[in-house]
């Protein structure tokens, strides 16, 4: 839509009189470019996470910020290689259209979701713990794609179906007739006890004539990007299809790793710089902070980070998780935290390979040691390399207490089941958007 209002604006500024020049058979690359930069501005505005309606007018603010981004960074582009410029009016013109275009096209698709137009519809079997989760997850985003269009539980758990202003009935036999009357061609069990009145006769009859079975905990893994740890069984990760350590993408994460890592630490070398610096001048004790933490198989390592906290800050307390607002933490490093520029010296680690780029954060040996002993599965986090970044980091956040570290084993547990260079990728480019937003650092 952005390049179509580009080359309808070179149209309109030249008066449909385009002659055979060189601009003409280069404004495709250039028009190219403006397209990127405004795509890659609205990306880390979030314009592309739709979990909730907004008000047109809001909706326009936002995306004005963002264009408003663009226009900047491509004010420095052709700065830097002026061939680029689209020059004559066009970009002008083409801003208010596309401006036009992408608001009006942005509504009009809000309004498409908010009325589940086109949304699959859903019939779930069960009410309880599990159901509750996937209904959640479905109504808290807005571009879920799905709709639960009836609930069948025997007998019910819950007013899972009042909420929702739903049909529901406590027959299993029904299943299959709920389903034809509805019109849906999927069915999510979501039970969260499946001892004794299984309907085994019934999804079978179902299964037979068509329908989409899904298990509710596969189910709810997809909607929601992480794997409930507490319900799931060990026999569900060995039959899985996940969990593959692939050489090739083995391999292929070492390069990432070196590669980032490397002109990361190039890169960054002038902030590291005025960051020692300022540790230095400010605060008593060693620029650099090195911890013992708990990596691949286990195995023990030292994390190389920027000293945020008080010279033996927990000489007092011991290991302790940092809270919000914590006191130990001094004036500069409350400002590197929230930069995320005190992860910045763990390159080296990337470097050398005691970590990878993206992975599980590596937590201290008197917690790992905890939490094995609490939380189901935490053990197999350690399978695979600790990160800087990762997919809990960018999920859910900080974490300072055993709830924290069971929501993100969900999320470590999820990426370690489709781990592969495209995830890892996607990983870094959330990350970047999460530091430049400073969203979730502590």
């Amino acid at each position: 839509m952005i390049y179509f209002a580009l080359i309808i604006a070179s149209i309109l500024r030249f008066k449909w009189q385009i002659q055979e020049t060189e601009f003409v058979y280069t404004i495709w690359a250039r028009v190219l470019v403006v397209t990127l930069v405004c795509q890659i501005s609205l990306y880390y505005h979030e314009l592309y996470e739709i979990k909730y309606a907004q008000k047109i007018f809001d909706l326009s603010v936002r995306i004005i910020q963002a264009l408003g981004a663009a226009c900047i960074i491509l004010a420095g582009i052709y700065y830097v290689y002026p061939p680029f410029i689209l020059g004559r009016g066009i970009f002008f013109i083409g801003l208010f259209l596309l401006l036009f275009f992408i608001v009006s096209w942005r509504f009009l698709y809000q309004c498409i979701i908010q009325k589940n137009l086109f949304s699959e519809k859903l019939l779930m079997v069960g009410s309880g713990n599990l159901a509750s989760l996937i209904a959640g997850e479905i109504t808290s985003n807005l571009d879920s794609g799905y709709k639960i269009a009836a609930i069948v539980d025997s007998p019910s758990h819950s007013d899972l179906a009042k909420q929702l202003s739903i049909e529901s009935c406590d027959d299993y036999q029904q299943i299959c007739t709920m389903a034809k009357i509805n019109r849906i061609q999927k069915i999510v069990i979501a039970l969260d006890e499946r001892r004794g009145e299984f309907p085994t006769n019934v999804l079978l009859d179902c299964k037979m004539k068509g329908l989409t079975i899904m298990d509710g905990i596969s189910f709810y893994e997809t909607l929601s990007g992480k794997i409930l740890a507490t319900q799931i069984n060990p026999s569900s990760f060995i039959f899985s299809d996940g969990f593959r350590r692939h050489k090739f993408t083995l391999w292929g994460k070492r390069f990432l790793d070196i590669i980032f890592s490397a002109a990361g630490l190039v890169i960054a070398a002038p902030l590291m710089l005025l960051a020692a610096i300022a540790i230095k001048t400010t605060s008593k004790g060693p620029v650099f902070f090195k911890q013992t933490r708990v990596g691949q198989w286990e195995g023990q390592f030292s994390v190389i980070k920027f000293r945020t906290m008080q010279e033996n800050a927990e000489s007092h307390t011991g290991p302790v998780w940092a809270n919000e607002d914590d006191p130990r933490i001094t004036t500069v490093g409350k400002f590197l935290r929230k930069c995320r520029l005190d992860e910045l010296p763990q390159l080296w680690n990337a470097l050398k390979g005691s970590m990878s780029l993206v992975g599980p954060r590596p937590e201290r040996p008197v917690f790992v040691k905890k939490l094995k002993d609490k939380l189901p599965y935490y053990a197999e986090r350690h399978t695979v390399k600790s990160g800087i970044t990762g997919w809990a980091q960018i999920s859910y956040g900080y974490g300072a207490s055993e709830e924290d570290a069971l929501k993100k084993l969900e999320y470590d547990l999820f990426y370690i089941k489709h781990l592969s260079i495209i995830m890892d990728i996607l990983i870094i480019v959330k990350t970047l958007k999460i530091v430049i937003l400073g969203k979730g650092a502590r």
